[in-house]
């Protein structure tokens, strides 16, 4: 039983949480036909690309989902790496 409860805050903290800081999906406003659902796959998309990416700084081991983020709204080269894992 502890299992069970224990392996879906898991989920919840490692999945919903990210994706509230990161995105700020909590405060989203997208409610009508199917713009929700098709929000939430590209964030949870765009989710996947950032932890799958290198890490930007070769110094750093370490670096958060919205300094990622930043870095490759901010770095034409690393949103090239993100995107295509190059």
């Amino acid at each position: 039983m502890y299992e069970s409860i224990r392996g879906h805050w898991s989920i919840e903290n490692k999945l919903h949480w990210s994706l509230d800081v990161i995105f700020r999906e909590d405060a989203s406003r997208g409610t009508k036909g199917h713009g929700p659902e098709n929000l939430n796959t590209l964030r949870k998309l765009t989710l996947s690309l950032l932890r799958a990416a290198p890490s930007p700084r070769s110094g750093k081991k370490k670096i958060t989902g919205p300094k990622r983020q930043f870095i490759a709204a901010m770095n034409p080269d690393y949103l090239f790496t993100v995107l295509f894992q190059k």
